[in-house]
């Protein structure tokens, strides 16, 4: 079986692999959480947002979340940055939207783990948020610094 060349990797793919790690591990006890204890993150009469969510909708929406973050660091590794930044900006709503928690319940009616996990997941949603716009950034750049083929 061939196999393929691995070129070493940089510190950008190696921020982009800690965050990643981290994120969807994080990601994956607090989903968890949410599922399990459904009741503790809603009310009997939920705002319009709240109203919206279900519980089957939390486990299928970290996996599809989490194939984002994947697909997006491969195509970063890849060096295909703006399919990657697009991809790693869709997974960092995985953590921001914990802020909706917010929208019906007040902060003390999680407990410290629950809010703790929520936070954590705003804060990775943040810096993978980050790591997507300077994916993008950095990818705009050097898409300018390659001349435009001049026609024959």
């Amino acid at each position: 079986m061939a196999t393929r060349p691995t070129r070493p990797i940089d510190t950008a793919t190696r921020v982009l692999q800690v965050l990643l790690v981290v994120a969807i591990a994080e990601s994956f006890v607090h989903y968890l959480d949410n599922t399990v204890r459904w009741d503790d993150y809603t009310i009997d009469d939920p705002s319009p947002i709240g109203s919206w969510i279900t519980r089957w909708m939390i486990p299928l929406s970290w996996v599809l979340f989490t194939i984002a973050g994947i697909v997006g660091y491969r195509r970063f590794r890849e060096g295909r940055f703006p399919q990657a930044a697009a991809l790693l900006g869709a997974y960092s709503g995985s953590g921001l939207v914990s802020l909706l928690h917010y929208v019906d319940i007040d902060l003390d009616d999680l407990s410290a783990f629950q809010n703790t996990f929520v936070w954590a997941d705003v804060a990775l949603g943040t810096a993978i948020l980050g790591f997507a716009i300077w994916t993008a950034l950095r990818a705009g750049s050097r898409s300018a610094a390659v001349p435009s083929p001049t026609p024959a």
